[in-house]
């Protein structure tokens, strides 16, 4: 380890060329309260309510984090699972449509049983801890049949939906009255988890009609804390009636351009004190906004989001691939433009349900402007379909565990740009930042990173914050700025009493009086500290660098006797990095694999036996393993444990059973963009037989079936069912087999793929095309695999 070298305070006032400034001397602080129509307590008195600026939980600024989950697209199995990853992934809320059209898809038929249960998944939520957010439309979109209005109702009422018409109103009351009965007695007020709902989705010109539903869910029961809307497009909105609600996507299924990206999505990575992405919402406005006083809207809410891209899905025209730090980065651009909630959509993916009378999907076919597959909703979110964790999970968790635990004081504190900001969207020169500071404190945001096209390196950075008593300048000398990364430097931090002047490491969280600090990967660790604000021992520490270093923090004492540690982490440990309250104390875990915090138990999920283990910190009296063996040995501040979990490899015999027919010209839609081929397409795909040996679930948590294939669409099917699908854009096709045994494994799976044709008008990324053949087409399966996730439950020694 490199000494942690001090040198002397005077070098804050070093000057040096290139200097980038921001005034924070006159933030607006001021709050405003008591306008909104909000609020409401549990039975523990503990109110939830919101100012212009922020949320607050007990009076206290409160800045959560919310996660979309659609309880019908995924097995009622394995609910509880998700939804301990989500909250180890650092989930506060979880939202979640009601789909009208899965619950009463015959008129007057209702279904609430098993994966549709919204009753018992509410109670699983609170079980563990987490609070609920329901999308209650009636209108939700989510890429389903109608936007979830079932058949039946729009052949009752045509086009007059989504209006104060009857009989709509009457319907949508019935509606409402169906799930406030699945809810009764777990709203916040009953001392539940419910602690509001969203009203419509989507609608640009309805404010009258939004507060028709407000009226109405009160009636019928709901009185919850917040009520909400979305509010892009300029929606007009009910003033201080409901909270308007962002958004902002790294891309955009839905724009049918074939192009590589869609220009606008580029402000998503820029920092802006706009609070939406033009984009959203375009396919199903057509082009139509509201026209609401935007202005005027944003001094009386709060930023909140709840559609911040937790990822992309993909429609049959346009198939981007998001990357992990794609959503990353564009998660901590939404908070530097001063978000005080992150909503993701989605957070969690699934499957689409198959109806009775029709499948479930959006559909040209069903008058909506894109076509989606029939089953799958992966969403590459941070939880994938079949619960993988995607590589956006571990890069939204950084950030999560920086708003937890500094997320009450970031509340209170506005963003301001910089005095130097992109001329354009197209401006890839100039550094993109900003400050959110009360004036003397606070924290800068600095996002070099950006989707598909390479941001470059900036020479020679160095931060002027203009503060209401000084002037800092951070670092001491200009440094460079790597390319494709992004990160949160503090300034004028208190750190249990030591003020930390300012660091330029990201702030990750707190483990009892530890502060953990995250390197950033091309920039050296310098810390300086406030010498006037420690003990005499300590006064000459003002400023020095650190080399990370995970067993070894540094030791402080302030002025007032209290004692603090700090200690840095390396950037691929920080991607490792899980915290939680467990075993009598708040924890911090490292680990490859991933974790999931049941009760007393901490359980390691991997593919890779090489990821088997972790290190905790403060240590506890020893860890066991429920099966199998493992180690345990201590390296400084940190306890680690090596399990080894039963080994078993298994594989999957695939055979071609039948070759495609010549893809056809591929179908266009008036606006010449290309339709999704019809079922009867499938007579001419190429058939494969996917066999699975009778053992390939034994000993794993989960077992995958990896498909590398190429073509347009593929099916999978047991028997005649159909079980999944998949628009081809370039990543190998995973299916989780457990939710389907044990049919899966007696019968196997039947794959059907479509040619793609190479003059096909679809978006797939260019460096993710597959080759083609002579005849311009491509289709066949290169490789099938079955990949098993073990699963390590750790417990606190016996007898100690």
């Amino acid at each position: 380890m490199k000494p942690f070298v001090f040198l002397f305070a005077s070098l804050l006032a070093i000057n040096t060329g290139g200097s980038q400034s921001i005034d924070l001397t006159h933030p607006d602080t001021s709050v405003q309260s008591g306008h909104l129509r909000m609020g409401g307590k549990n039975p523990q008195g503990v109110e939830i309510n919101a100012n212009n600026r922020y949320l607050t939980l007990g009076g206290k600024p409160w800045l959560p984090v919310m996660g979309e989950f659609h309880f019908t697209r995924y097995p009622r199995a394995q609910w509880e699972e998700e939804l301990l990853k989500m909250k180890a992934g650092g989930v506060d809320i979880v939202a979640t449509y009601i789909f009208w059209i899965h619950h009463e898809e015959e008129e007057g038929t209702w279904d609430w049983s098993g994966n549709k249960d919204l009753r018992a998944f509410t109670a699983l939520c609170q079980k563990h801890g987490l609070l609920v957010y329901p999308r209650l439309g009636p209108w939700a979109h989510g890429e389903v049949r109608n936007g979830g209005f079932p058949d039946w109702l729009l052949k009752k009422c045509g086009k007059e939906v989504r209006k104060d018409t009857e009989p709509y109103l009457t319907e949508v009351r019935q509606f409402y009255t169906q799930v406030y009965t699945q809810l009764q007695g777990l709203l916040w007020r009953d001392g539940g988890p419910v602690v509001g709902i969203q009203l419509e989705n989507e609608l640009t010109r309805g404010a009258a009609h939004i507060l028709s539903l407000k009226k109405m869910a009160q009636e019928v029961g709901f009185d919850v804390p917040l009520y909400t809307m979305t509010g892009w497009m300029t929606a007009q909105v009910p003033q201080d009636e409901v909270l308007p609600m962002s958004g902002g996507y790294a891309d955009a299924f839905w724009i049918s351009q074939t192009k590589e990206w869609e220009r606008k999505a580029r402000q998503q990575y820029q920092f802006t004190l706009e609070r939406d992405d033009t984009t959203i919402g375009l396919d199903v406005a057509g082009g139509e906004v509201g026209n609401g006083d935007t202005k005027k809207v944003t001094a009386r809410n709060p930023f909140a989001t709840c559609e911040t891209g937790g990822g992309m899905m993909v429609s049959y025209t346009r198939r981007p691939v998001i990357e992990g730090d794609d959503t990353g980065a564009l998660a901590m651009v939404k908070i530097g433009c001063g978000s005080n909630l992150p909503g993701y959509y989605m957070y969690q993916g699934g499957a689409n349900p198959l109806g009775k009378l029709t499948t479930l999907q959006e559909s040209k076919a069903t008058g909506y402007p894109n076509d989606l597959p029939v089953i799958n909703y992966d969403f590459q979110a941070p939880l994938r379909q079949y619960g993988q964790r995607g590589p956006a999970y571990n890069a939204l968790r950084v950030l999560h565990l920086f708003l937890h635990d500094f997320g009450s004081d970031l509340a209170t504190m506005p963003a301001a740009l910089p005095d130097q900001k992109p001329t354009s969207l197209d401006d890839s020169t100039t550094l993109r930042w900003s400050a959110r500071s009360d004036g003397t404190r606070g924290f800068v945001f600095i996002n070099n990173y950006q989707r598909v096209e390479t941001l470059p390196e900036h020479k020679g950075v160095q931060l002027e914050l203009k503060l209401k008593d000084e002037t800092l300048k951070i670092p001491s000398e200009p440094i460079d700025i790597p390319a494709q990364t992004y990160f949160i430097w503090p300034f004028n931090m208190d750190l249990n009493g030591v003020r930390l002047k300012y660091a330029t490491a990201q702030p990750l969280c707190r483990a009892g009086d530890t502060f953990v600090f995250s390197a950033i990967d091309g920039i050296e660790s310098e810390f300086v500290f406030d010498p006037a604000t420690q003990a005499s021992e300590g006064a000459g520490k003002a400023i020095g660098t650190m080399k990370p270093n995970p067993g070894q923090p540094i030791t402080l004492i302030a002025k007032s006797g209290a004692s603090l540690k700090v200690l840095l982490l390396s950037h691929s440990q920080t991607l490792q990095a899980y915290k939680a309250s467990i075993w009598d104390a708040e924890r911090l875990f490292l680990s490859d694999a991933g974790l999931v915090f049941d009760r007393d138990s901490v359980r390691m999920q991997s593919r890779d036996l090489g990821k088997m283990s972790l290190a905790y910190y403060p240590p506890t009296v020893g860890l066991t393993q429920e099966s199998g063996a493992g180690a345990g040995r201590t390296d400084g501040v940190f306890e680690h444990f090596f399990a080894e979990p039963p080994r078993k490899q298994t594989t999957a015999q695939w055979n071609r059973i039948k070759p495609a027919a010549p893809a056809p010209e591929v179908k266009k839609d008036k606006k010449g963009v290309a339709v999704v081929p019809d079922d009867a397409a499938f007579d001419g795909a190429e058939v494969w037989q996917v066999t699975l040996p009778k053992d390939a679930l034994d000993g794993a948590h989960e077992t995958f079936l990896q498909i590398h294939y190429t073509g347009d669409i593929a099916r999978a099917y047991i028997g005649d069912q159909l079980i999944d699908d998949d628009f081809y854009f370039g990543r190998p096709w995973e299916i989780g087999l457990r939710r389907f045994a044990p049919e899966v494994l007696q019968k196997g799976i039947t794959l059907k793929i479509l040619p793609l044709r190479k003059d096909a008008p679809l978006y797939i990324p260019k460096d993710r095309l597959p080759e083609f053949g002579e005849n311009g087409e491509a289709v066949g399966v290169s490789k099938v695999t079955l990949t098993q996730e073990y699963e390590i439950a750790l417990h606190p020694a016996k007898g100690e």
